[in-house]
């Protein structure tokens, strides 16, 4: 009995060895089919060989409108930033700022004219917009003892175009001159300013 049992244990060995030899052989065959560069299929394969599976289209999926709406929605932010920009904001402001600035100094700068006096230097006392209440005040200077106190009409005697008419005493050759008679009295002094004629 030992004899079969061992020749028994023989044949399975063998066996369960050629299994094992089979299944590294197919290993190793795919392992070589592998590392082979596939090659493509042409339709004459396809028509040679029926048991290869012809490749299928596949069905073109729909694009998603999610791109068309995301453009749609950007558009919309833009011309509702547009449209805000032109109702809130002042252009006009942003642009104008340095040519106010500008007619403001030349405004400033008065120039009065020599050829309107027979002198060099006034002195300007008040402006008033009603010519009458200019002749007013001068009346009350002349009464006080200011001899030599007038109106002028601004835009008549300078390059100003403003219609303002000018109480002034004067005119004075010299600025000393002109000096002196602005601080000789105080009421003169405080509301006084000597102009030089150009």
């Amino acid at each position: 009995m030992s004899n079969k049992t061992n020749e028994e244990k023989l044949r399975i060995l063998q066996e369960r060895l050629a299994t094992i030899q089979k299944k590294k052989d197919t290993e190793k065959q795919v392992e070589v089919e592998k590392t082979q560069p596939v090659s493509p299929v042409f339709k004459e394969e396809l028509v040679n060989h029926p048991e290869i599976e012809p490749i299928s289209k596949t069905p073109r999926q729909p694009r998603n409108n999610n791109g068309t709406f995301k453009y749609f929605i950007i558009f919309f932010v833009i011309a509702l930033v547009g449209y805000a920009s032109t109702q809130f904001i002042d252009f006009n402001s942003l642009f104008s700022s340095d040519e106010t600035t500008e007619e403001n100094e030349t405004v400033t700068d008065i120039i009065y004219n020599k050829s309107s006096f027979n002198g060099n230097y006034l002195i300007i006392l008040n402006s008033f917009e009603d010519q009458n209440v200019a002749n007013a005040e001068s009346q009350k200077y002349i009464s006080d003892g200011y001899d030599n106190c007038d109106v002028l009409q601004l835009s008549g005697v300078s390059n100003s175009e403003k219609e303002i008419f000018q109480t002034y005493i004067g005119p004075f050759n010299k600025l000393e001159e002109a000096n002196q008679f602005l601080n000789s009295t105080k009421e003169v002094s405080e509301i006084g300013k000597v102009i030089e004629l150009q």
